[in-house]
């Protein structure tokens, strides 16, 4: 990778900021819920993005909501990028300690190689 690149050209913390907006709005209209948060990097390569969906709620969500949400992620991912959001991880737990707070998350990637805005 070039420093050029890395410096002027290439906006890995941003690019996808459209793209995570978008998608926050529509698991938040879908599931009536107003304490999800999406966030997509693409990763320094290129060749793929990773992201996360963060749900703020102080205790774990119901098994069944949680599949149905991981499930929805990559049927959109398959929507909007032509291929299905891959789930890397994530958790279905709620947990705090006096230095932190972990909410249920689901963590994803996919390819972004042949990826094209749409806009």
């Amino acid at each position: 990778m070039k420093l050029k690149d890395i410096i002027f050209e290439v906006d890995y913390w941003t690019k996808f900021e459209p793209e995570a907006k978008e998608l926050e709005d529509e698991l938040k209209d879908t599931y009536n819920r107003d304490d999800i948060d999406v966030s997509i990097i693409q990763h320094s390569n290129g060749d793929h993005a990773r992201g996360e969906v963060t749900i703020r709620q102080r205790e774990d969500m119901r098994n069944a909501e949680y599949q149905n949400m991981k499930n929805y992620l990559m049927v959109v991912g398959e929507k909007k990028f032509g291929k299905g959001f891959k789930i890397t991880g994530g958790a279905n737990f709620y947990d705090y300690d006096d230095d932190s707070e972990s909410n249920p998350n689901i963590k994803f990637e996919f390819d972004t190689w042949n990826y094209q805005k749409s806009y």
